[in-house]
């Protein structure tokens, strides 16, 4: 099962700003600066922390991930946008079977 994660970073060198910027677009949707909208499953989870954990250095760097439940669940419709959001947040409709 898939879920949305809100992924935040906070880099204090600009190489390694850029690289995390870089492997951060092949894993969600840029929302803001150093911000991004990520569909994950458990095992893309895992591969985003260790792409992460490759480039940033813990003692300078820090993330924090915010997981906002199921993707098609509340974590589609719990955010608020003040200003012009930089992508819209996927609209779901759920389907009973």
């Amino acid at each position: 099962m898939r879920n949305v994660f809100i992924l935040s970073y906070d880099v204090a060198d600009a190489r390694r700003l850029r690289l995390t910027y870089k492997k951060m677009c092949g894993f969600g949707d840029p929302m803001q600066y150093s911000v991004f909208l990520c569909e994950l499953s458990p095992t893309e989870k895992q591969r985003l922390k260790e792409a992460l954990w490759s480039i940033l250095n813990w003692e300078e760097d820090r993330v924090m991930l915010v997981d906002l439940g199921p993707v098609g669940g509340r974590g589609d419709r719990c955010m608020e946008f003040w200003g012009e959001p930089r992508i819209d947040p996927p609209e779901r409709k759920a389907v009973i079977v």
